[in-house]
């Protein structure tokens, strides 16, 4: 796991490099220096990538913060059969549809927290 004096210290190189912490949370350090707190997950099978911010405006522990809400609100998604307010909920066709509401859901939670932390 990160420590803020490896966070602080971190140095820009010529290619974009990542400090891990844990559970795909990490410092993306840019080469113009820059540094990015970066968190990859999976979704329906598919590998995303959700920002948290900019160091020093979001710092180590904030970071950890969203990134644990984050899996928190991943971990509870909701049965593909219920809406938003728990009601069961028809999909027309085949998944395809069912899967986009789940992930859109998946994806406005997450974007709520961004911002409501910054």
């Amino acid at each position: 796991m990160l420590t803020d004096t490896q966070v602080r210290s971190a140095r820009p190189s010529e290619r974009p490099r990542k400090l891990t912490d844990s559970r795909g949370l990490y410092l993306q350090v840019m080469p113009n220096g820059g540094k990015y707190w970066r968190y990859d997950y999976s979704f329906k099978s598919k590998r995303r990538t959700l920002a948290f911010g900019v160091y020093p405006d979001v710092s180590l522990g904030k970071a950890r913060e969203r990134h644990h809400e984050a899996r928190r609100l991943l971990a509870e998604e909701p049965g593909p059969w219920l809406d938003e307010t728990g009601r069961q909920q028809r999909f027309r066709g085949s998944g395809q549809g069912m899967a986009r509401s789940l992930e859109g859901r998946a994806h406005r939670a997450i974007r709520a927290i961004s911002r409501d932390t910054t």
